[in-house]
């Protein structure tokens, strides 16, 4: 069967994946997956299923010097890689799709992350397990969305994360946190949204909310902070000109 030309163009935004050199794969002791690796990168479906085929534990194996394995790599590499994603996916097993890395975290953290939505989309529809499936610390998928400000991939993901699954996302630290990085992304309408569906959020406080993010401080783990360090989203704090005040109060 002919394969896709754009299979095998390189991928528009190399991430730091396709700069390790061969040397570091041995140096980790990964140097036997190194062709499966390079077929991910090339989004060449032939070779990686021949890997795959001919050795099942390839699947669930850490091909990648961060112990991403192959699922991870692909769904990563974004939408300049979806011929192979979707090859890969009908490939696996629904349950293979929730693998986790040595993060906890599954393929789908990362289709999220890179803005991929067609893959997250793929996933979910053949795992819809995987919205709920937390990373060490607690967190969601969503979590991520909302940490890389991805909006269309937020609301999709409200939509498919379930709230009757113990723990639920949207309780507790996890639902804190939710609505903290709402706010910190300017997501007003997810915000209000998630306080009038778990009204309790809005007057949660925690001392150390679960987070990931490297740049935030001890502070901005209080709503109010969180606001008053925005004061460009109100109308108070912002200096409009004529047109924008019109467009303001339409």
């Amino acid at each position: 069967m002919a394969q896709n030309a754009d299979e095998y163009a390189p991928v528009s935004s190399p991430s730091s994946l396709q700069r390790i050199s061969s040397s570091e794969f041995y140096e980790a002791g990964l140097i036997y997956y190194l062709e499966l690796y390079q077929a991910v990168l090339n989004g060449d479906w032939e070779s990686a299923s021949k890997i795959l085929e001919d050795d099942p534990q390839s699947l669930s194996a850490p091909i990648g010097t961060d112990d991403s394995p192959v699922l991870h790599i692909a769904v990563g590499l974004g939408e300049a890689r979806m011929g192979f994603v979707k090859k890969l996916v009908e490939f696996m097993p629904s349950d293979k799709l929730a693998l986790q890395d040595s993060d906890g975290a599954t393929a789908l953290f990362n289709a999220v992350s890179a803005g991929n939505i067609k893959a997250v989309k793929l996933l979910v529809n053949k795992n819809p397990s995987l919205p709920n499936i937390c990373q060490l610390q607690l967190l969601v998928p969503l979590h991520s969305a909302l940490r890389c400000a991805h909006k269309e991939l937020t609301l999709y993901l409200l939509t498919v994360t379930r709230d009757d699954v113990d723990p639920s996302p949207f309780a507790d630290k996890p639902g804190f946190e939710l609505l903290r990085r709402a706010l910190m992304v300017g997501f007003h309408d997810v915000a209000l949204y998630l306080v009038k569906r778990y009204p309790d959020l809005a007057t949660c406080h925690f001392d150390s909310a679960r987070h990931d993010d490297a740049n935030d401080s001890d502070e901005d783990f209080s709503l109010l902070t969180v606001l008053a360090k925005r004061p460009w989203a109100f109308r108070s704090g912002s200096c409009f000109k004529l047109w924008q005040l019109m467009i303001y109060h339409c």
